[in-house]
């Protein structure tokens, strides 16, 4: 695998989950908490933090999502 997807697997890895999680606590407060801020930040720091971790994988290359290969014998 090419050092460009590892950091790709890892982006967008790290910017669902970070952005699922922010949104999903944040439904324990309540619907009042949600605002156009809420939504920037949080897609701020998403991005900001799947591009960090991504660019360290893209730099260490740790495979933490594998295909498995399956052999079709016919």
């Amino acid at each position: 695998m090419k050092a460009s997807d590892y950091f790709k697997k890892t982006f967008v890895f790290v910017f669902v989950f970070s952005l699922v999680y922010r949104i999903v606590f944040q439904l324990f407060d309540g619907f009042d908490s949600y605002s156009l801020k809420f939504f920037l930040k949080t897609l701020f720091v998403s991005t900001l933090t799947a591009l960090i971790l991504g660019i360290l994988n893209y730099f260490l290359k740790i495979g933490f999502i594998k295909k498995s290969k399956k052999n079709n014998n016919k």
